[in-house]
């Protein structure tokens, strides 16, 4: 369930960006280690050792909220776009 919300804030967030900055990287890269290792803890198996496990998982995770920011961030600028409100300036600069 906190996945899942963490996901949902993750694309919300994304949507009311104006620009990316660092905030975002870090705080996606945080949430990916606290819940990719804790899966890595849960999903560890005999046969796997579990520095294997956590790290296949934190990059699961990397890249599964990275995805779900960008398509949020997409979504909101295309919004914005339409709206008239967009200036690639603000976006990247």
């Amino acid at each position: 369930m906190l996945e899942i919300a963490a996901l949902i804030g993750l694309f919300s967030w994304g949507m009311n960006s104006d620009r990316l900055t660092w905030k975002h990287a870090g705080v996606i890269l945080l949430l990916a280690s606290l819940f990719g290792g804790l899966g890595g803890l849960i999903a560890g198996v005999d046969g796997i050792p579990l520095g294997v496990a956590m790290i296949f998982t934190i990059a699961f995770e990397l890249m599964l909220q990275t995805l779900v920011f960008f398509v949020g961030f997409g979504i909101g600028r295309y919004r914005a776009r339409k709206a008239g409100i967009s200036n690639i300036e603000d976006t990247f600069g």
